[in-house]
């Protein structure tokens, strides 16, 4: 009795976390107007409570801005690497986590045109754990739809920064990382980029990065120094070990069926950092420890 009482109120979080992200346009939501979340932006970047309501409030067209809004406030902020670090993953794993179909792919290619490229690193290994195929149960069919249609529109997006290149291949690392055909899917994902001279730049630096955890040429390309972001103080200050299925939903029906699913089937989980993940439903494999000399770099300009 006590373990379907404990099971049952674990339930009712995930249920009422969910509903916090519940789209504006459902039934019974309420919607923030532009003027009205602008002024949220400010306490989106530092407070995680803030930041879930506002994104529940905020209309599917509005929320490509709102991400480049609270990504630049991010860069603001006046506090060292660590911290400024951390503060990126949440706010890109959260509006990520907010949207939906073409707009979530719209969502993911703001976050690696707008965060600047010395924090790529650390941001893309902490999506690619997200993003990885088998967490999110999806074929191969399935997920190559899902990385194409990603890759695709940020490609387009990163056409318009300094680092297109560099911004390319961090959303390759992002898809390829957790692919089970990793082969097949770089060929097709390399087939979406915009030119030969990009997809040359983006083979020179993909196999070091991939392979190796090697950010330098990445690095070197944007003319940024890098800076030792241990994994510890990475968890400590992003919050525990636990990951959201970003793709989870997608090209499955899933997210709909969430609040029905049984006490014993696999739900969708949640963007916070601080729902228990240990125990019953909401236990999540945990993130790995740095492979061999792997480090999380970061690099501040010259």
């Amino acid at each position: 009795m006590r373990l379907l009482t404990i099971r049952l109120s674990l339930m009712a979080i995930v249920a009422s976390i969910f509903a916090a992200y519940a789209f504006a346009e459902d039934a019974g939501a309420t919607t923030l107007t532009r003027a009205q979340w602008l002024k949220k932006i400010g306490a989106s970047v530092t407070d995680a409570t803030v930041l879930r309501e506002t994104l529940a409030q905020v209309l599917p067209d509005e929320r490509v801005e709102f991400t480049q809004r609270v990504l630049k406030a991010v860069k603001r902020l006046p506090v060292g690497p660590e911290e400024k670090a951390a503060y990126f993953v949440r706010v890109a794993v959260a509006c990520i986590a907010s949207a939906s179909g073409d707009m979530r792919d719209k969502v993911i290619a703001e976050v690696f045109a707008d965060v600047p490229v010395e924090f790529l690193p650390v941001v893309t290994e902490e999506l690619a754990k997200r993003f990885d195929q088998a967490y999110n149960n999806l074929s191969d069919a399935d997920y190559q739809k899902i990385a194409s249609s990603a890759t695709e529109i940020a490609a387009a997006r990163n056409a318009q920064t300094d680092e297109p290149a560099v911004r390319d291949t961090f959303v390759l690392l992002a898809f390829l990382r957790g692919a089970k055909d990793r082969d097949n899917l770089r060929t097709v994902l390399m087939g979406l980029l915009p030119d030969e001279r990009v997809r040359t730049l983006v083979t020179t630096w993909l196999d070091p990065a991939l392979l190796q955890h090697n950010h330098e040429g990445l690095l070197a390309a944007a003319n940024v120094e890098g800076v030792v972001i241990p994994q510890e103080s990475l968890l400590r200050l992003v919050g525990h070990a636990n990951i959201d299925r970003l793709l989870y939903d997608l090209y499955a029906g899933r997210g709909s069926q969430m609040l029905s699913a049984g006490l014993d089937t696999v739900v969708k989980p949640t963007s916070v950092s601080d729902v228990p993940v240990d125990i019953g439903i909401n236990r999540l494999p945990r993130i790995p420890g740095p492979y061999q000399n792997q480090t999380n770099t970061l690099r501040t300009k010259r």
